[in-house]
């Protein structure tokens, strides 16, 4: 007895000596933790921080340094701007040259999308782990693992195997269901299928139960199975609330959707609503037991959002909250958990949702299609709401935090009200540039050249010979095909919008750019100018930049996925795909990929780490510059392709 209990003590002694090892080592590790907000706007974040609005942002900045801003690179685009933050390096570099580009050795209007790209230089988590060091991302742009590896842990976004359905379904009197529970009211059922891409349907049995002993028929749970069988992983939810399924699907992958039950009628003799949402799955990529350690206890990547379910009715506003929050939440938890239990020394994640609702939802200027006061305070009130679920984000990852961990607070871009939408194809189909059939085909045997979107920008490609896949423009013929898009795009003009109180809303803007604290003259100057311009009515030149893109050598040889030319259009303006309109009411709200030099579309940088200073507002910062400042924190050398240079206010003192 006496050597048993000899032999149980010691092991409770080195247990605890190994959870207090474990401890000391993650307490004494130093760590980089970089986040990502998307779209989030240097001036909206000050002016909430100052309402009070992003109480852990506040902390940060009270406790760390906030840049005066940071400046992205150009085009101002999500791709581009985050292969800068991953590399130090600019597009020309980097080959993300916008969000999408035409498809090298292919016809010219064949796209590649930027997200499913490899960066052409190495990244921070790859270049830290072949320098020796532990790296993680979670849905981080541009750390695709089928492009290749990528950190040491690498969750990224997979597909959605089949959109989302708002159902209504018809229960009946159960039958033949095994391992039933108890109920006070006969059990019913219904089912609903599921298409999944490719593939088979898949049918799901749905049970309900009266859980309530209330004397009153209420039925008040539903039980979903891919069977007639009550079983361990059979998934309860009571009515109203969120339910998940996880399955496997063809590859013998995981994948998962989640659902609401909405009865009307507790006796479910009416018809019930049912919404589920889009069916996905995402990409895990570690050592081994990684995978199976993520979705074990956060089960499987969840839909970032669903607008379509929303403007069908299918959910409520609060509901589609709920789904970009589950999303947001869900990264930001495994990010952390990766964090806690495998102690990478740089963990970088990302957020969608600010630059999601800004898109959609930032009515702010009265030229903008259906602006009214009313309906721009309450869009106000959707952004308002996704910039503090960012900062639950960063309260989270703060608590988190041991006292020698670093946390950058970063965006790609900001972004700037849209109320006209451009279509630079349409200018080349004019100057017979571009030809079309009758259907609006685009016969390349006939097309010199061709402009692909993205945001405020758009590269134009010039379908040139021996370059381009069935290319007609002789190299001889080169310059004088570029300089004569160039001239087109330069003499566009158009009528200046002027719809709405433009006057008052000016006025309102040169109040403000006084008003927010830390913010540059240059604001003011922008909303002067237009301001001036809209008293005189002068007309516009949408296209603000039309810039010849360097070519190494000869235009025989494509560089880097850029195009011949690139358009940025004027503040306001977005550009489209058409071809029916030189200039038409905007489609979505929000834009970027316009000069960075602009106040609205300038970038956040926080930092909060062990001899950072404190409470202090650092000078303005390039992107560029965050890449060179982790190397340098991490004590890791600067790869030669980085063009960006240490910000000295964090790493002086170091």
């Amino acid at each position: 007895m006496t050597t048993r209990i000899f032999t149980i003590l010691s092991l409770i002694i080195l247990c605890t000596t190994g959870m207090q090892e474990k401890g000391v080592l993650a307490e004494d590790k130093e760590q980089v933790i970089l986040i990502s907000f998307d779209g989030m706007r240097n001036d909206l974040t000050r002016k909430y921080v100052k309402e009070g609005k992003l109480p852990n942002i506040k902390k940060m900045t009270d406790e760390g340094s906030m840049a005066k801003y940071a400046k992205t690179i150009s085009p101002s685009l999500t791709a581009p701007s985050h292969a800068a933050i991953a590399t130090g390096a600019t597009p020309l570099k980097t080959s993300i040259v916008s969000n999408a580009w035409k498809e090298p050795n292919a016809a010219l209007t064949n796209k590649e999308n930027a997200f499913s790209s490899e960066l052409e230089v190495d990244p921070l988590w790859v270049e830290a782990r072949k320098q020796g060091k532990t790296t993680a991302t979670v849905a981080f742009a541009g750390a695709n693992p089928t492009t290749g590896k990528q950190g040491d842990y690498t969750i990224y976004y997979g597909d959605t195997w089949s959109p989302s359905s708002g159902e209504t379904l018809k229960f009946r009197k159960a039958s033949e269901w095994k391992n039933a529970p108890r109920t006070y009211s006969p059990l019913k059922e219904s089912y609903f299928d599921i298409q999944i891409k490719n593939q088979k349907h898949h049918t799901f049995y749905v049970l309900a139960v009266d859980s309530t002993d209330d004397e009153k028929v209420n039925y008040d749970q539903f039980i979903v199975s891919e069977r007639k069988e009550i079983h361990k992983v059979s998934k309860k939810t009571k009515k109203g609330k969120w339910g998940s399924l996880t399955f496997t699907i063809k590859g013998n992958q995981a994948a998962g959707t989640w659902f609401r039950f909405a009865p009307k009628d507790p006796r479910l003799e009416e018809k019930v609503n049912m919404y589920r949402s889009g069916v996905t799955s995402g990409q895990i990529d570690g050592p081994e037991g990684f995978r199976e350690n993520i979705r074990e206890r956060f089960g499987v990547f969840p839909p970032q959002d669903d607008d379509r379910a929303l403007e069908k009715g299918w959910i409520s506003r609060k509901e589609y909250e709920e789904i970009s929050e589950r999303f947001v939440h869900w990264v930001t938890d495994v990010s952390l958990f990766i964090k806690e239990e495998y102690q990478p020394d740089l963990l970088m994640f990302y957020a969608p949702q600010i630059d999601h609702q800004e898109h959609l939802y930032l009515l702010s200027d009265p030229r903008q299609p259906g602006y009214t006061a009313e309906k721009s305070k309450k869009y106000q009130k959707y952004i308002e709401w996704a910039y503090q679920a960012a900062d639950d984000v960063v309260g989270k990852t703060i608590h988190a935090m041991d006292k020698n961990d670093t946390l950058f607070i970063v965006s790609d871009h900001g972004m700037e009200p849209a109320h006209s939408t451009l279509e630079p194809n349409k200018i080349l189909k004019d100057h017979g540039l571009l030809v079309t059939d009758e259907k609006g085909k685009v016969l390349l045997n006939k097309t010199k050249a061709i402009a692909i979107p993205s945001g405020s920008a758009a590269h134009i490609y010039i379908n040139l010979e021996s370059r381009e896949k069935g290319g007609i423009v002789p190299k001889g013929d080169y310059q004088q095909v570029r300089d004569e898009i160039m001239n087109v795009f330069k003499d566009i003009e158009v009528t200046r919008n002027v719809n709405g109180p433009l006057i008052s809303h000016h006025l309102g803007e040169l109040w403000s750019s006084i008003r927010n604290e830390g913010l540059s003259l240059n604001a003011f100057k922008e909303s002067a100018t237009d301001l001036y311009s809209h008293i005189l009515n002068l007309r516009v030149h949408p296209y603000e930049m039309v810039k010849p893109i360097p070519k190494e050598g000869t235009a025989i040889r494509k560089d880097h996925n850029i195009g011949d030319i690139l358009l940025m259009a004027a503040p306001g303006y977005i550009m489209g795909n058409g071809m029916s309109e030189t200039v038409k009411p905007a489609v979505e709200l929000g834009t970027h990929g316009g000069n960075p030099d602009r106040e609205k579309l300038k970038a956040v940088f926080i930092a909060m780490g062990p001899e950072f200073p404190e409470g202090e507002q650092i000078q303005p910062i390039s992107n560029l510059d965050i890449a060179p400042t982790i190397y340098d924190i991490l004590g890791l050398e600067t790869p030669d392709f980085v063009e960006g240079e240490k910000i000295k206010e964090l790493t002086e003192k170091r």
